[in-house]
């Protein structure tokens, strides 16, 4: 039997998951692309210096989690990264009229995807931006790619836009 759906509803619907469908796609065509370009270049030629003395491209491959902890571990992080997925598509619907929250779990959901398919086809993520933090001059920090950053940035600005919403509701 065959739900009937009207044009409007339809097309609210889209409108509705439409930014963070956008979002996701990008994060995960620009995180495969570069880690591709990576694993076919830099491998070869080894570390890249962009900004001397600050930013380096540099091949790593990582089948643990943040900062290479927990190694070999890459079952549990497939587990995790379905969690984190089903996260966003759990606690979306609360946060409907918001972009900001539409925009923040279309980083989380691209970052995730993205990291998640490299440990289903590659067995290991690839990672591959190096930074030099200015305040530590001594101090790079561990290679990360740009699943890794929208992961982190969609997760501060979801934190932001829950600080948003609760004030709203304590103070209307």
């Amino acid at each position: 039997m065959a739900v009937p759906v009207n044009k409007s509803s339809f097309i609210t619907h889209v409108r509705y998951v439409a930014p963070m469908f956008i979002v996701t796609a990008l994060v995960v065509f620009f995180d495969q692309i570069t880690k591709a370009i990576v694993r076919k270049n830099v491998v070869i030629r080894g570390t890249i210096e962009v900004i001397k003395g600050f930013f380096e491209i540099s091949y790593s491959e990582n089948t643990g989690a943040v900062f290479g902890m927990f190694q070999g571990r890459n079952i549990v992080f497939i587990i995790v990264g379905l969690l984190a997925i089903s996260f966003v598509f759990v606690y979306y619907r609360q946060f409907k009229g918001s972009l900001w929250m539409k925009i923040s779990f279309g980083m989380i959901l691209g970052g995730a995807l993205g990291n998640l398919m490299d440990r289903i086809f590659l067995g290991y993520v690839t990672d591959f931006i190096r930074i030099r933090l200015w305040f530590f001059h001594f101090f790079w920090w561990p290679n990360f790619n740009i699943a890794d950053a929208a992961v982190c940035v969609g997760t501060a600005m979801l934190v932001i836009g829950m600080f948003k919403s609760r004030y709203r509701e304590v103070n209307p």
